[in-house]
């Protein structure tokens, strides 16, 4: 399609497009006018038919108002004289005043006279019901339209007054007037408007279109009959102010018409003006620009065809901006010419540039070799007719052929470059060599192809396979080691890890790359305090310390620090002894160390380092208390040490029970127990030791079989100046009095429990036992015994268990 033919579619297009957007406008535009100006039309002729109605009510009115207010009427009303009607009432009054109906109604409603009558046809007729009402409170009486079977009855209604006007009144005056298709007819001919009445129920209101207000307030409606002829509605209320009537006023659309030609023939005058101009725009569009443009193009395509023969770009006249075009494509043809000569010699610049390179470049185009540079000749050790037009993965070796595939469809998938595939090739010779290519897509020839880079990489993969050696002999040493070993950099990332590391977490020791120390075996959020590997990155120095995991178990850790070439520290090795057994049986033997192991109190050497240490310090008054487990040997010797152990046991548990956690209990002897009370005044000493004594007696009552007797001393160091080791030597004294003093009567109550108990373990014994020790005792007399040996030999039999034959 050309150029004079596209602008004469564009101009035509946009003045069609112009067309119809004016008319658009224009007809929303002069609709809403026309259809205002319909509208108000159709209301006054509504208003006009109305006040016709309204016309005739009034008459009505009036007349009912001179009979109303009539001295005549008034007497009427009360008296009911017949001369009235005969010389007021007669068919001619009907037919002159033009009404049909006339009521007369006393204050109490009731009809005092009422007469229907048609003049027309000169007969009477009854009255329509609804039509007995009262008015005789209204001042201004009513008027209005009442709907009967009948039709439609115009009434109006008056107080019966004097002539004057004064009442009081008498009742009410009603006329009425039938209401039929001629007095319609002789409405319209009036008004000179199509119009008629309708009830109600005869309308669909919801084919009308509300249209506004009528002057006293009440809406009116418009319909659309045809293109030719429109109607107004209005509602007529009665009395009740309910519909009674539906007022239609039918119109011809003058004003719709005048639109509809106006438009008709301003759209003729558009499209003919639009014709011209389009003509004449199209004719000036070719003198000034098509014709030359043409010439312009005629001589580029003319240059495209034949560069060489072709004459140039003719310079056209004038100074617009196709003469502006033409000179400057003529110096850009110019630029053109001098461009392609300094491209050829940039091109040969560039090929040997590649030529030469140091790097091995080869083109791939469909999976063949299509260039190749002296540096790969050299490396590959193959001519360039060798390697041309062959396969690229024919110098692939076999194992490395699937991942260069998948490097070469990546390339293709991704069109972007991809760096670092390294693969082995075949030399010429037959060696294998180790390269690396980076690689991207370029256009070769007007078709796509790959461009490969490949670097030498052999001496570099003989480092790390050498490298890879070194580092699986180091992995397997430190695997095999019951240290945990890892190497952290300075922000305690694991770098790396041996297996026993790993282990201990439960995880492999790739995972660990990357996580922190501390919160691997620690799950803190930072290093521990004194950790000695940071300790050993921040000193430089070889740290070790011990550490607790948050599963109880001790390490000893040393760190040391790892630096580079420059001494620069770059992390730390951490190498981690799992010490929780010997920690334990150190802390057993410290236990031991200080406590006895039976009762689990303190040791009397724990006992002697306390009184030297809290010799001079601040916790005076201080108070020492000794006890003394009395009758132990002869528990152990009568019920055994296992019994003795337990009664041991027992005393300590009074003892931890009745005195405070601050005081100090230990076991010194081997039935001897003392304790230190700080801050503890004689009269506390005095309260703890009740609270001994009755804990043992509470003992004795729930353990009746093996009774505890303690004997007590405890004496008060009020200061510094009283020596400790002399207060305890009182307490010691003391207690040993008290132990004299309660002897007998302890010795013979732990006997008695003692007797008690064999009893209840054998009680056929007990005869036996009585017999024996009354035979020992003559047998002793006979001897010659002390009264001492006397007591042994009963005692002796007593406890004897029934062993002893008589």
């Amino acid at each position: 399609m050309s150029l004079k033919t596209k602008v004469l579619l564009v101009f035509c297009s946009v003045f069609t497009l112009l067309a119809l957007i004016f008319f658009t406008v224009s007809h929303v535009i002069a609709g809403n006018i026309a259809g205002k100006l319909e509208n108000e039309s159709i209301r006054e002729n509504v208003e006009r038919a109305l006040q016709a109605l309204e016309r005739e009510l009034t008459a009505l009115d009036k007349s009912a108002a001179d009979w109303a207010i009539w001295d005549d009427t008034y007497s009427f009303v009360e008296n009911r004289n017949r001369e009235y009607l005969e010389k007021n009432l007669s068919d001619s009054t009907f037919e002159i005043l033009g009404f049909n109906y006339a009521l007369f109604l006393n204050t109490r409603g009731e009809i005092v006279y009422a007469r229907g009558y048609d003049p027309e046809a000169g007969k009477e007729i009854p009255l329509p019901p609804g039509i007995v009402f009262t008015a005789h409170n209204q001042t201004g009486g009513l008027k209005g339209v009442l709907v009967t079977p009948q039709g439609p009855v115009l009434v109006a209604a008056r107080p019966i007054l004097k002539s004057d006007g004064s009442g009081p009144s008498r009742g009410t005056l009603i006329f009425g007037r039938a209401f039929r298709d001629k007095d319609v007819k002789e409405l319209a001919e009036i008004t000179r408007l199509p119009l008629s009445l309708r009830p109600p129920e005869a309308v669909d209101f919801r084919e009308l279109k509300p249209a506004g207000l009528l002057k006293n307030g009440e809406p009116f409606y418009v319909k659309i009959l045809s293109p030719e002829e429109s109607a107004g509605f209005a509602v007529i209320k009665d009395l009740q102010g309910e519909r009674a009537l539906i007022l239609q006023v039918n119109s011809y659309r003058r004003t719709v018409q005048a639109f509809l030609a106006a438009r008709r023939a301003f759209g003729l005058f558009l499209a003919l003006a639009a014709a011209l101009c389009c003509l004449l725009a199209l004719f000036w569009l070719d003198r000034t620009v098509l014709s030359r443009l043409a010439r312009l193009t005629a001589a580029v395509t003319d240059i495209g065809r034949s560069p060489s023969s072709a004459p140039g770009i003719p310079l056209l006249e004038g100074k617009d901006e196709l003469a502006l075009l033409s000179s400057e494509i003529s110096k850009m043809l110019e630029r053109l010419e001098e461009f392609q000569r300094e491209l050829g010699e940039k091109e040969k610049k560039y090929y040997s540039l590649v030529d030469n390179a140091a790097e091995t470049i080869i083109v791939v185009q469909n999976g063949m070799v299509t260039f190749v540079n002296q540096a790969a000749l050299a490396h590959m050790g193959y001519t360039a007719g060798e390697l041309l037009s062959r396969s690229f993965l024919d110098f692939i070796h076999p194992e490395d052929k699937e991942s260069a595939l998948q490097h070469y469809r990546e390339l293709l998938e991704k069109k972007s470059p991809l760096y670092a595939c390294p693969f082995r090739i075949y030399a010429k010779d037959g060696s294998v060599k180790w390269v690396e290519t980076n690689s991207e897509i370029i256009e070769w020839e007007g078709k796509p192809a790959t461009l490969h880079f490949l670097t030498d990489i052999t001496p570099r993969k003989i480092l790390e396979e050498e490298l890879q050696r070194l580092m699986a002999e180091k992995s397997l040493i430190l695997d095999s080691l019951t240290e945990m070993v890892a190497f952290l950099d300075r922000d305690m990332h694991v770098i790396w890890a041996n297996k026993t590391a790993s282990q201990s977490v439960g995880k492999s020791p790739e995972s660990l790359f990357g996580a922190k120390c501390h919160e691997i075996w620690q799950g803190k959020n930072a290093p521990c305090p004194g950790c000695p590997v940071v300790r050993s990155m921040e000193t430089g120095q070889v740290c070790a310390g011990e550490v607790t995991s948050p599963d109880g178990r001790f390490w000893r850790i040393t760190a040391t620090p790892v630096k580079d070439k420059e001494g620069k520290i770059i992390g730390a090795v951490e190498a981690a002894l799992d010490i929780s057994e010997s920690k334990r049986y150190e802390e057993q033997l410290k236990f031991l160390s200080l406590h006895d192991s039976l009762t689990g109190l303190y040791n009397r050497a724990f006992f002697q380092e306390e009184l030297r240490r809290l010799s001079g310090s601040r916790e005076y008054p201080l108070t020492i208390m000794v006890a003394d487990l009395d009758g132990l040997k002869l528990v152990n010797d009568t019920l055994g040490h296992a019994k003795g152990d337990e009664l041991l046991q027992a005393c300590a548990d009074v003892l931890k029970t009745s005195l405070r956690r601050s005081d100090i209990i230990a076991r010194i002897g081997g039935d001897e127990f003392a304790a230190i009370l700080p801050k503890t005044g004689e009269k506390t000493g005095e309260d703890l030791a009740r609270r001994i004594r009755s804990t043992v007696e509470a003992h004795n009552k729930e353990h009746p079989e093996l009774p505890l007797h303690l004997s007590l001393g405890a004496v008060t160091s009020r200061s510094a100046a009283e020596s400790l080791e002399e207060t305890f030597k009182k307490a010691d004294d003391l207690m040993y009095r008290n132990k004299l003093l309660n002897r007998a009567s302890a010795r013979n109550q732990i006997v008695g429990h003692l007797l008690a108990a064999l009893k209840e373990k054998n009680y056929i014994t007990a005869g036996h036992a009585e017999r024996l020790q009354e035979l020992c005792l003559k047998t002793g007399e006979k001897l010659g015994l002390s009264p001492q040996q006397m007591a042994d030999l009963a005692l002796l039999v007593q406890t004897s268990d029934g062993q002893i034959p008589e």
